[in-house]
């Protein structure tokens, strides 16, 4: 078995002064995307995770809002809301996917997707980034296969076609067709 589970789920990463990463995640998988948010709106929705024990408050300090806003105004953000809205967006999605190896082995793969969305009838994949990186294509080179495994599992369990796989970086703050 393979995990392509980030870090902070495998209970390897031990928050210290936070790990950005950890902390954007939470704050996205925890995010209500079918509303509508302004600064105000989303530090008070943070300071709500963090009120009922979703979300630490040392990792709620690291999440800069501007970040998080910035996503939620790009075209993926404003897709994801769209879907959000009519509750085809999924959060969080575990899988397990079988792939089959030269000695005649199946080696399994387990992961956890952070987003996916259905937009005219066909699935968009969609996973965030804090890496410190310079270009896209530093992302693309090191998560390339992983999302290929994604939409691989996203089809096998949906039967709907992956038709984008997305990385949206927030250092580089933008979104990056893999």
């Amino acid at each position: 078995v393979i995990p392509l589970l980030p870090a902070f789920l495998q209970g390897e990463e031990v928050i210290s002064g936070a790990s950005r990463g950890t902390a954007y995640h939470r704050v996205l998988e925890l995010l209500d995307f079918s509303k509508e948010y302004d600064d105000t709106t989303l530090k008070e929705a943070i300071k709500q995770m963090t009120e009922a024990n979703k979300l630490t408050a040392e990792m709620a300090s690291c999440v800069d809002t501007k970040d998080i806003m910035l996503f939620l105004k790009s075209s993926i953000g404003k897709r994801l809301q769209s879907a959000s809205k009519n509750s085809l967006f999924h959060a969080e999605q575990p899988f397990v996917l079988a792939e089959d190896r030269e000695d005649g082995d199946a080696l399994l793969i387990q992961g956890i997707i952070d987003g996916y969305f259905e937009e005219d009838g066909e699935l968009v994949v969609l996973d965030y980034k804090t890496d410190k990186v310079r270009r896209a294509a530093e992302l693309v080179e090191r998560y390339q296969v992983q999302l290929q495994y994604y939409a691989k599992a996203l089809e096998q369990v949906t039967g709907k076609r992956v038709k984008k796989r997305v990385i949206y970086s927030f250092t580089l703050q933008k979104e990056i067709e893999v």
